[in-house]
């Protein structure tokens, strides 16, 4: 099968109805690279044994697949993660008629070691354990909103490498820390799986793309073409929370990411990260990072705020 992960070793395709994917490198950094995968297949059964060489973090931005090691099946679609260790062995087996769209972010072995070093201790049981090979990540909104941020400025062709990379080095941090409480992920209903992925993938797009209006139930029910009452039962199902909590959670990261990185008043804050009054928005910051909006941006100056992810890349 043609997959994404890496060069793959005699790996003969298996599509019954088959075109060549389309795979882009969308950027290459020092440390990682980041692809476009686009699969065109129709109809699909099990790849042959495919080898994952590096280490990787899939994002499925459509479509679905199923990852397959040992005895293993991870259905792997909107709203998780599947993060891969190197050197392993796996399948890949897709349903008919649901090809993915992905982002693949594939990191050099020093990147890798260091990632070990800097986030072992909370994740041994990830790094530690040689009969661990991958995991699927239930996503929160903080890693939906980094990996946006990246898609949205590459595909743009608006590139700030240095900007690429720290919102990279953000969004593995939000990983490794999202990590350290992973839990064993149940597989979606059949039907929710065949027939409504796609309604959460454009409620996560279109929330990501206007969280700044104000936004309603119906409105997003609409745009999916469902009732307000199955999409609110979909959208919890896959993305275990309602569209109002991951729609704050995204809010309140763009907010955080403003007070990083630029020089705007609070209140210019609040008004371009959805929220209609300083009081409404110094109430939800405060709920949900336990300090101020004002606090915060004061230790990130001071250098109190700094996260441990700026040791991976240090020379």
């Amino acid at each position: 099968m043609w997959r994404f992960w890496s060069t793959l070793s005699k790996a003969r395709p298996y599509f019954y109805t088959m075109e060549a994917p389309v795979i882009t490198v969308l950027h290459k950094s020092d440390f990682y690279r980041i692809r476009d995968f686009k699969c065109n297949c129709t109809r699909c059964s099990t790849s042959d044994i495919e080898y994952n060489k590096t280490f990787c973090i899939c994002f499925v931005r459509s479509g679905y697949f199923e990852y397959r090691i040992l005895d293993k099946k991870l259905d792997t679609h909107v709203g998780r993660a599947l993060i891969s260790k190197p050197d392993f062995e796996h399948t890949t087996y897709h349903i008919d008629n649901q090809p993915d769209i992905c982002t693949v972010f594939d990191f050099n072995a020093r990147f890798y070691e260091g990632l070990k070093d800097v986030y072992g201790k909370e994740n041994g049981w990830f790094f530690d354990n040689t009969n661990i090979k991958c995991v699927l990540v239930q996503t929160s909104p903080t890693i939906e909103y980094y990996h946006q941020s990246i898609v949205n400025t590459l595909l743009q062709h608006r590139v700030d490498s240095l900007l690429v990379d720290e919102t990279v080095i953000k969004l593995v941090d939000a990983i490794m820390r999202h990590m350290g409480s992973v839990e064993v992920l149940q597989p979606v209903s059949e039907s929710v799986r065949k027939y409504h992925l796609n309604t959460v993938e454009k409620a996560t797009q279109y929330i990501l793309n206007h969280f700044q209006e104000d936004i309603g139930l119906q409105e997003l029910a609409d745009h999916c073409c469902v009732s307000v009452f199955h999409f609110a039962r979909i959208f919890k199902a896959v993305m275990q929370q309602s569209p109002y909590q991951y729609l704050t959670a995204i809010r309140m990261t763009h907010a955080r990411t403003l007070l990083e990185t630029t020089p705007l008043q609070v209140k210019q804050i609040a008004g371009q990260s959805g929220f209609k009054s300083l009081e409404q928005f110094s109430a939800t910051y405060h709920r949900f990072f336990e300090t101020t909006p004002s606090r915060y941006r004061k230790n990130i100056l001071s250098g109190l705020g700094k996260h441990p992810f700026t040791q991976i890349i240090q020379p």
